[in-house]
């Protein structure tokens, strides 16, 4: 399963992240990191960006960075 198929409020954990290099480093500086605890915070309407929660902290991702998320349902 991957980040964008999460509904909304549900947690779960990243088991990997299988984007290119330089996407993955910028994935990683922003926190989402392997085994750490997301939680699904808003989609957009259009289904184009994905709010997430890392903490105390939150970021947005495009639903095509979402997808290549693969995450384990808390």
């Amino acid at each position: 399963m991957d980040l964008s198929q999460i509904n909304k409020n549900q947690k779960a954990h990243i088991k990997s992240i299988h984007a290119q290099n330089t996407l993955k480093k910028r994935l990683l500086s922003l926190g989402l990191g392997i085994g750490k605890e997301v939680e699904v915070v808003e989609t957009s309407l259009q289904k184009n960006t994905i709010k997430v929660s890392l903490g105390y902290s939150s970021i947005a991702l495009r639903f095509d960075e979402a997808k290549l998320i693969e995450v384990e349902v808390a």
